[in-house]
């Protein structure tokens, strides 16, 4: 909390200010209002506190000017849901606009052109479900064979390991195939010149982009180019890839553009992909039971290709990535602007007021769940997942309403996918259960110091706690 000078500097300049919202709760502010908070500790974290502190509203300042964080989730509702149109994204279109395009309607303005890029997305067509489901088996595979290059490792660090594993899966759903490490290497330069931006403390024109960045870019896209003008030379109507699907349900759509879809992909969900499979991990080592059940529910892969619909027989798999979804999201804030003067929980706030939507409270309100801040899959099962579906009040790890996340569901395939995989073939040794160091980057919660050492899984191992589970008295316990 700032000293009383502190406090006392900022209401001389700026007190005048504050009558105005003299309703709501909120910390003091000192000279560079609530800036320091945010200095001290990640701001997902503050924002938590401020829940568990003031509740549903807290007014806080950013220097001499109002923000509002919100853990209250009806007005989250109204901001992205019902009243969503009054508000934009803020300026993070200027952030990474450099490193991905403007066809993408990630950064597309509400006001402006969102709906007319949205439609063009092929991940939100009627034909995406169909699309999603020919994917399972296409990931197993791509999944399976980077296990077996990470198996020759003596220890890894977990979170750049499963990124580059998300990384070639993500090639295989998008162009069928995986990709050279040149690709990768593109576009990890593209994601840490936009990461850059997002934690500039400079006016971004004074931030430069790193060298290569012009190159790096012209080739990440300008290979999806190449790859659709070879499609379109000879098209495959057996492909099941997106690239290939879409140019047959969306033949008019530009190749340009496409392309550029084709790219954004990446950047919209590598990066929060593989840290929730991190911090999945990182639990089950802290709950063997939890473990050992995700492996028994795996083994039967070893005897068939998965589907979608043996995916939809392990809701084991499904409830550990609703879990570390729900305790330790990837994306944890959410910003909003309102575009023009508005009215909010009883106050008026100007136009590009920052609004901060925080779910890491939400999801661990313990007047909502039981025992919320322990890993606990099974609240999933036997209705657990209908009474919290994705993108309601107290779960929206991928945001809530029309723009969340477009690639939720493709990414919840992909979550349970790779999870069974890796859980049919290995068993992932955390070296600590200690909460690890969060990080920040791309928008998403990196985790830090995470290693791993991955042993293979011998099926007597499994068999045996299948055996267990089947027991008389596992079934009476």
């Amino acid at each position: 909390m700032p000293n009383a000078l502190s406090r006392g500097l900022f209401n001389l300049f700026f007190g005048a200010r504050r009558k105005a919202y003299a309703s709501l709760p909120g910390p003091a502010p000192g000279l560079l209002g609530n800036l320091g908070d945010f200095l001290a500790a990640p701001p997902w974290d503050v924002c938590a506190r401020y829940g568990r502190t003031y509740g549903g509203v807290t007014l806080i300042w950013m220097g001499p000017s109002p923000a509002l964080v919100l853990n209250d989730a009806a007005l989250i509702e109204e901001v992205l849901e019902t009243r969503r149109l009054e508000f934009e994204k803020g300026n993070i279109g200027e952030q990474i606009r450099h490193s991905t395009t403007d066809d993408t309607p990630f950064i597309a303005k509400q006001a402006e052109d969102w709906s007319r890029k949205h439609a063009m997305d092929p991940l939100a067509q009627p034909w995406t479900p169909a699309w999603e489901a020919a994917q399972v088996g296409p990931l197993q595979a791509a999944v399976a064979e980077s296990v077996e290059a990470l198996l020759r490792e003596p220890s890894i660090d977990l979170a750049p390991a499963l990124r580059k594993l998300t990384f070639d899966a993500f090639c295989v759903a998008t162009v069928g195939e995986k990709l050279p490490t040149s690709v990768y290497d593109d576009f990890m330069l593209l994601a840490a010149a936009a990461d850059a931006r997002i934690q500039a403390k400079l006016p971004l024109k004074f931030v430069s982009p790193p060298k290569g960045f012009a190159a790096a870019k012209e080739r990440f896209y300008g290979l999806f180019a190449e790859k659709l003008r070879a499609a379109r030379a000879a098209p495959n109507p057996h492909r099941v890839d997106l690239m290939s699907w879409t140019l047959r349900e969306m033949p008019e759509l530009d190749d340009t553009v496409h392309a550029h879809l084709l790219g954004g992909f990446f950047f919209g969900g590598v990066f929060s992909s593989s840290t929730t499979l991190v911090g999945a991990f990182h639990q089950l080592q802290k709950f063997p039971e939890a473990e050992a059940r995700l492996a028994a529910e795996a083994a039967p892969l070893t005897n068939a290709p998965l589907t979608l619909e043996r995916l939809r027989e392990a809701p084991w798999a499904e409830a550990v990535a609703y879990e570390a979804l729900r305790i330790l999201p990837a994306v944890r804030i959410f910003l909003r602007t309102p575009s023009a003067e508005t009215r909010l929980a009883g106050v008026t706030w100007p136009a590009g007021t920052m609004l901060m939507i925080s779910n890491q409270h939400l999801h661990r309100d313990p007047s909502h769940w039981t025992n919320p801040e322990v890993f606990d899959p099974a609240r999933w099962l036997d209705g657990g997942a209908e009474k919290n579906p994705l993108g309601s009040g107290h779960f929206f790890p991928f945001g809530r309403g029309p723009r969340a996340c477009v690639a939720g569901s493709f990414a919840m395939v992909y979550l349970r996918t790779a999870l069974m995989t890796l859980a049919s073939q290995v068993q992932v040794h955390v070296d600590s259960t200690e909460p690890f160091e969060e990080g920040f980057f791309f928008g998403v919660v990196l985790p830090k110091g995470v290693t791993a050492k991955l042993r293979s899984r011998t099926s007597g191992n499994v068999q045996s706690f299948i055996r267990a589970r089947s027991s008389p008295a596992a079934e009476s316990a």
